[in-house]
């Protein structure tokens, strides 16, 4: 990290694919029978753990060059899988995972590290259940999941919160369940199952805030495009925000309305941003520019925009701190529930630079960085991802050297995130 400090960063770069996105692709190709060729795929931790698990039902996966190519024998013939379904650090692996297995009626049990055994899981068993799925779990919450076989019937289900996964493992469950499924949301979350299953063939029905589905379906081998993940090219868009000189362009990334909140904030926060369009069917794709922004003001982020931007928080406050006047984001709560208690965590290690925040249960209120007052060298990471990259986008601007006690989580969603930096920068 040290040769990236007091250095300006310009240029054209991509990002890895979507993670969210590799996920499903995964296992909705193993579920189809046939050939599906992914291209573009987020290579990493959490998406190999997902290839691996689809192995252990059956189903052939072989990476080559920038592709993994899936050859199934279709979900009606899935193996009982040998050991235990061991999902990492992946929380979208685990959650849509119960809702896949629910729906095959197999036995199986699904654990993951010691990150995921603290996560609840009892948000999409209770739904899993009313369909008939017969789910165990630690303290009626918490991993590991014992899934015994069980035939499902369809419901019609009030979603308690936003949840992508949770809706997704629902909507998995409900390809196998005998009657027609559907799910009502409070507030739309990121709908990329839903664009999924209709490219693979699954007649599905998206009313404002209700999806429809008929159990019964078969899925059809399909080739999948994976563009470049929001939530990776965040960094690079506050990188360049907020370093003296930067001016970055990220081509290809997902411009999925339901994902790209962060384009509202940098617009709400009088940023030097432009957005180019490059593709609008199935999921939107464009390119963004970002340039170094002198004048940045604040935001203010609550209710439905939240679920568009959720993992973007951690660096979204680092966002706020170079802003004029202070900045708030509500509703957010959910990030206590992650690899780790981002809210806590992001206040925790940020204050170390001299940041000044205001905690909520939900939330916090982030102060303009008035002078960098670094308080020691040594930082967590909380063996998270967005912690990690968070505290290193924080650093590099600030031309600050900072010792962090373990950097490896980077693996689980941008690999090359510090080479791809070395790419960008530029003396000053």
């Amino acid at each position: 990290m040290k040769s990236l400090l007091n250095h300006t960063f310009t240029g054209t770069i991509q990002v890895p694919g979507d993670k969210s996105i590799t996920h499903r692709a995964l296992m909705m190709a193993s579920l189809a029978e046939g050939t599906s060729v992914i291209h573009s795929p987020l290579e990493s931790e959490d998406t190999f753990r997902t290839a691996e698990i689809m192995g252990q039902l059956g189903v052939e996966i072989k990476r080559e060059d920038d592709r993994m190519t899936v050859v199934s024998p279709g979900s009606s013939n899935f193996t009982t899988p040998e050991g235990v379904l061991y999902t990492g650090n992946s929380g979208t692996t685990t959650r849509l995972l119960m809702g896949l297995i629910a729906g095959l009626g197999i036995e199986a049990t699904i654990e993951g590290d010691s990150s995921i055994a603290g996560r609840p899981m009892d948000r999409v068993a209770t739904p899993l259940g009313e369909m008939g799925a017969d789910i165990s779990l630690v303290d009626g919450k918490y991993p590991p999941i014992v899934m015994k076989r069980s035939s499902l019937s369809a419901i019609e289900y009030e979603m308690p919160v936003a949840s992508a996964q949770v809706k997704s493992a629902i909507l998995f469950a409900a390809l196998y369940a005998d009657g027609g499924t559907t799910v009502h949301e409070k507030v739309r979350s990121r709908n990329h199952t839903e664009i999924m299953l209709e490219q693979f063939g699954v007649d599905i029905e998206v009313d404002g805030l209700s999806i429809s589905m008929k159990g019964g379906q078969s899925l059809s081998a399909n080739d999948v495009q994976v563009p470049g993940d929001i939530s990776s090219a965040a960094f690079l868009m506050v990188l360049a925000a907020i370093t003296e000189g930067s001016d970055i362009m990220i081509e290809n990334v997902s411009m999925n309305e339901t994902r790209a909140g962060i384009i509202d904030v940098f617009k709400q926060m009088n940023a030097d941003i432009e957005i180019e369009e490059v593709s609008n069917e199935g999921e939107a794709i464009g390119n963004i520019h970002v340039r170094h922004s002198k004048d940045l003001t604040s935001f203010d982020l609550s209710g439905e925009i939240i679920p568009r931007l959720i993992d973007e928080i951690p660096v979204l406050a680092v966002l706020g701190a170079f802003g004029r006047s202070p900045s708030f984001i509500k509703g957010a709560e959910e990030l206590r529930y992650k690899e780790t208690d981002r809210l806590r965590a992001v206040i925790d290690e940020l204050v170390k630079f001299g940041v000044e925040f205001e905690e909520y249960e939900d939330g916090f209120m982030v102060y303009p960085l008035k002078e960098l007052k670094v308080s020691g060298r040594e930082f967590k990471g909380y063996h998270d991802h967005r912690i990690i990259m968070m505290l290193l986008v924080m650093a590099i601007s600030t031309g600050t050297e900072i010792n962090i006690d373990d950097t490896s989580a980077i693996n689980i969603s941008y690999p090359e995130f510090l080479k791809d930096l070395q790419k960008l920068k530029k003396a000053r």
